[in-house]
């Protein structure tokens, strides 16, 4: 797995049950995306390029947020 290409999917919104902020390592965007879009549960989540966690808020402000869904 390349450091490069890895990225975080962050939810912490969720339809129904309510387990709170959790995150998971892709090896990439496109896995990710897939992810989030099987968790049907899911309802606010986020796609962060990187492999260290940040908060989303400077995720955002450095541009580390790549695909965004918002409820």
């Amino acid at each position: 797995m390349d450091k490069d290409e890895r990225v975080h999917l962050v939810v912490w919104g969720w339809h129904s049950v309510q387990p709170g902020t959790l995150s998971w390592t892709f090896p990439s965007a496109r896995a990710a995306l897939a992810a989030a879009h099987t968790m049907k549960n899911a309802v606010r989540w986020a796609i962060v390029r990187g492999h260290e966690i940040l908060d989303l808020e400077t995720a955002r402000a450095t541009g580390a947020v790549l695909v965004e869904q918002a409820g």
